[in-house]
């Protein structure tokens, strides 16, 4: 094992929330380290190539431009940058992390947990086919490299996220089979129409949203309402969507019903957190200054709940403020200040975040599942083998250790939120284990 590092904020997560923390801690005489797991910062919603790569006009649309300006406050900042680095366990002032040269231990007398967000895993029958994808897994490759995975891309689930991909696609040059959102028009319209006020404000989204249908009307691509998915066919390769108002063929598939915060850190910490949206998952919990129930530690960003980028910047410019206050770097009065700014603006895309929760939410619109379809692909258990021990009453921890449900490479990350709707007792799902991303014994032993 490397050299152990030591610094005063550990940062996890170099996207809006850890970049807008850097900035705030930033000047004060702070070493801050920012961990991520992309070689470059940016996280998911500004994606970087890779630097052998150039990409013409990457993302330089309006909706990108103050995400650029907090970049490029980031790139100047004299933080120390891991990127390629995995956290594989954590505890309050310690992380263990894998990078490129083996595991490595960081002390830091401030944690900041920015971890983001992860597509939401809804099995269908059929979905283990290749040429299926999580939304965001097709919208990280269009992004970054402007790589459209397939010659004609059908896109279906509830979240309207799919609008703004289809969109990256068209323009990327690619076609789209079909955008299919699962619930009615009426029924995402209902809930602006409940808080009208939190729709004007972010007025900007949602005139996003309309430029993309626009862009796909004059592509031609049909965007259907009221129309959800019961299976994916195809023999070595997914050839066709089956819907509830026919066939569509195609040979990629993004599915997209929502997203679920990354939670596996602050879980380990022994962080508490709450069920987050309807969409499943957890949420860290946190106080005015974003500090968890585990002394030393903070959250900010999409591990506190999905809200987007502009929500999860000022989470993180709180966060930061908080954590520079701690360790008595900044006066509470001055932290005060600082911080009512960044409040306002969190309080306000929250409220909208709630909204498009309601616009987008999955229940009542998942895929029947057939029996043999895997709803653990790592490990692949069976929908009717889960059945069987949810019969019995069984706990998540339970069900794991009976079927090996979430003990696979991605620790239930896809799998846990499936499990969790099967049981109809509230559950705290599965213990969050040592290591949490996968490592090789000779890394640890440092062979």
């Amino acid at each position: 094992m490397a050299e152990a590092l030591s610094f005063d904020v550990a940062i996890v997560g170099g996207g809006p929330a850890g970049q807008a923390a850097a900035i705030q801690l930033a000047g004060h005489g702070l070493s801050i380290a920012v961990v991520d797991e992309q070689a470059r910062p940016g996280g998911q919603i500004l994606r970087q190539p890779p630097r052998a790569f150039r990409v013409a006009h990457w993302l330089a649309g309006r909706s990108y431009r103050a995400l650029h300006a907090q970049f490029a406050a980031f790139e100047a900042l004299p933080v120390t940058w891991l990127g390629g680095h995995s956290v594989l366990d954590a505890a309050p002032g310690r992380l263990l992390l894998h990078g490129p040269d083996g595991a490595v231990s960081v002390t830091a007398r401030r944690i900041l947990i920015a971890a983001g967000c992860q597509d939401l895993a809804v099995p269908i029958p059929g979905w283990t086919l290749p040429g299926v994808y999580s939304a965001g897994g097709v919208q990280a490759m269009v992004k970054s490299q402007q790589i459209v995975p397939g010659a004609r891309v059908l896109l279906a689930g509830t979240h309207p996220l799919q609008l703004v991909i289809a969109e990256q696609i068209v323009r990327g040059g690619g076609t789209v089979a079909g955008v299919l959102f699962a619930q009615s028009r009426a029924a995402m319209l209902a809930p602006m129409l409940r808080d009208p006020a939190a729709a004007f404000r972010r007025a900007t989204d949602l005139l996003a949203g309309q430029a993309a249908l626009a862009t796909l009307r004059r592509a031609g691509v049909p965007v259907r309402y009221g129309v959800g998915l019961t299976a994916l066919r195809g023999s070595d390769w997914v050839s066709e969507a089956i819907t509830t108002d026919g066939t569509i063929a195609c040979d990629a598939v993004g599915l997209c019903y929502g997203f679920v915060p990354q939670s596996g850190l602050p879980r380990m910490l022994g962080a508490e957190v709450v069920q987050a949206g309807p969409a499943g998952g957890w949420r860290c919990v946190h106080d005015e200054w974003m500090r968890t129930s585990v002394a030393g530690v903070f959250a900010a960003g999409e591990t506190t709940g999905v809200a987007g980028a502009a929500a999860a910047a000022a989470g993180g410019a709180l966060a930061g403020i908080g954590i520079a206050r701690d360790l008595g770097s900044l006066a509470p009065d001055a932290a005060e200040r600082a911080a009512a700014a960044p409040r306002r603006v969190l309080a306000r895309h929250r409220r909208f975040a709630a909204l498009l929760d309601a616009i987008a939410d999955p229940r009542g619109h998942f895929p029947a599942l057939e029996p043999e379809t895997l709803v653990c692909r790592c490990e692949d258990v069976p929908h009717a083998a889960l059945c069987a021990e949810v019969a019995t009453g069984a706990s998540a921890n339970a069900i794991k250790r009976a079927t090996r449900c979430g003990m696979g490479l991605c620790q239930g990350r896809n799998c846990e939120p499936s499990l969790l709707r099967m049981i109809a007792a509230p559950d705290p799902g599965f213990t969050a284990r040592f290591p949490a991303r996968p490592v090789t014994i000779g890394d640890l032993a440092g062979d």
